[in-house]
């Protein structure tokens, strides 16, 4: 009886806070947020970038919500519950939801959304992330079940992911022009390569929110003119805020750094399907070859953790912590590529971008570091849209290329979507009947220790054979000016502004 009393009284002080707080919050007022690619896209089944994530967050709405702690709370769904062994999950959807053709989001269209995700033709990348959701069933309205192949502990969190908006049927044909959604703004205009324009939407179901009247999300590609915009207050917000540039912000009275510890990471892929690559040895070598200290300070200016090959954090309950951490070991990197049939080293090229922080100070520090192992490498920087579409896709041959992936909130989506065989980020052409055995299993446990036990194997595998250089985790930093208040930071990079405000 005591601690319920405890939590009612807590309850009620946090309405109090709430209720003051909210007293403070001014109405109104046109946000300015810089992003820096050139085309994020509208359709969330096919957004790939986090340009994209943000933007398709104001525009649709998904049945949970990802919060700050990495958690599920309601969104389109107020409540949800599960069977006993969590194969099925039935989610209650609110009554006050509409699109905003005036139209009430029902549980029709949370089933033909998640299931166009499901289908291979529709190509998302999302498909794999979702878990093992066998069938979507309509109850009514106003209630969805969830059939699972086999018991799955994370759907509700992985259905407020990026991909797993609710859309309109009705709106198929025109979503990547004119997009119908329920969340708590409007798209009123859009210029792929310059800008997104999005009004409040005045019929939001969450009542007094969002407090911004307009929000205009800007694509500026260089950092440094994205740091002159925010000095003289042409934007608001930098999605991103490049470490070299940390400090020089910090004395600016008028803006605030906002920083948060995250799963982020910027691995060397390895195409194990191509020369030289495809032997295990010349992988390793990579491994050895590499300082993964001064990378990360490149990188981040030290505000980040080691990373050990794997894309999970030391700071994620499912790390490895066995697995000992690879340090720089030049005289054993010799020694592999010597095995592999290159004794007298090897070149190859490293493909890189300016357009996300970290990435190229980063390839420069390994192309110095990783020169007395023997391997001589060639930089190539190319624009992120580059990397992205024609690079990091299409397997070449005595290359490796970076890339920039945010983490994500899940162990199963951490590991899956890039090591499963054929899987959507699997890029590096990487495939182990074992491995795909283990992540299936490992998605059927709802008990921590044996699920750990799982993925403890999992990451072992991939330490030592895997196809990834994985020197750091980076912590997400942005900045913004004072005056914008209430914006928060949410580890996995997403953007959330339903709360923010501005000071006028």
């Amino acid at each position: 009886m005591r601690t319920k009393l405890s939590m009612f009284f807590v309850a009620v002080l946090a309405l109090g806070l709430s209720a003051v707080s909210a007293e403070a919050q001014q109405r109104g007022g046109v946000l300015k947020f810089a992003t820096p690619s050139v085309k994020p896209g509208l359709d969330p089944a096919r957004t790939r970038t986090g340009d994209g994530y943000m933007l398709t967050a104001m525009i649709f709405s998904n049945l949970t919500r990802i919060s700050h702690e990495l958690k599920p709370e309601p969104q389109l769904a107020h409540k949800w519950e599960t069977n006993e062994d969590s194969s099925e999950w039935t989610f209650h959807l609110r009554k006050d939801a509409k699109f905003t053709n005036g139209r009430p989001v029902v549980a029709s269209d949370v089933k033909f959304s998640i299931d166009r995700i499901l289908d291979p033709k529709t190509a998302s990348k999302g498909r794999k992330a979702l878990g093992p959701i066998k069938e979507i069933v309509v109850k009514g309205d106003h209630t969805v079940l969830f059939k699972l192949k086999g018991p799955y502990a994370d759907l509700a969190l992985q259905l407020g992911n990026t991909f797993s908006r609710i859309i309109a049927k009705e709106n198929l044909a025109d979503i990547a022009n004119k997009p119908i959604g329920s969340g708590p703004f409007i798209l009123k205009e859009y210029v792929p390569g310059n800008k997104a324009i999005l009004v409040r939407n005045p019929n939001y179901f969450e009542k007094g929110l969002p407090y911004l009247d307009e929000v205009h999300q800007i694509y500026i590609k260089e950092y440094a003119a994205q740091v002159s915009a925010l000095k003289t207050g042409e934007i608001d917000i930098m999605y991103f805020a490049p470490v070299e540039i940390v400090d020089q912000l910090k004395k600016d009275p008028n803006i605030e750094v906002k920083m948060v510890s995250a799963p982020s990471f910027q691995p060397l892929i390895m195409w194990v399907n191509e020369k030289p690559f495809n032997d295990v040895r010349v992988r390793q070598a990579l491994r050895f070859a590499v300082d993964r200290k001064a990378m990360l300070e490149a990188a981040t200016g030290g505000l980040g953790v080691l990373g050990n090959d794997t894309p999970v954090s030391p700071s994620n309950p499912y790390y490895n912590k066995a697995l000992p951490q690879r340090k720089q070991d030049p005289a054993k990197a010799k020694k592999l590529l010597a095995e592999a049939g290159y004794p007298n080293g090897i070149d190859i090229t490293l493909y890189t971008s300016t357009q996300r922080p970290g990435l190229e100070p980063a390839a420069v520090v390994a192309q110095q570091v990783v020169a007395s192992s023997g391997f001589r490498v060639k930089i190539e920087s190319v624009e992120i849209a580059r990397l992205y579409k024609d690079i990091i896709p299409k397997p070449k041959k005595f290359a490796v290329s970076h890339n920039n992936w945010f983490g994500r909130p899940t162990i199963d989506e951490s590991l899956t979507p890039f090591y499963f065989t054929k899987s959507n980020w699997n890029y590096t052409g990487y495939s182990n009947p074992e491995v795909d055995k283990l992540l299936d299993q490992a998605k059927s446990h709802t008990d921590f220790a044996s699920r750990k036990k799982l993925y403890d194997k999992v990451q072992e595998i991939l330490y030592n054979e895997g196809p990834d250089v994985v020197p750091y985790f980076k912590n997400y930093v942005s900045a913004n000016r004072k005056r914008v208040k209430n914006y928060k930071l949410i580890p996995v990079q997403y953007v959330d502004l339903r709360e923010t405000w501005l000071e006028r």
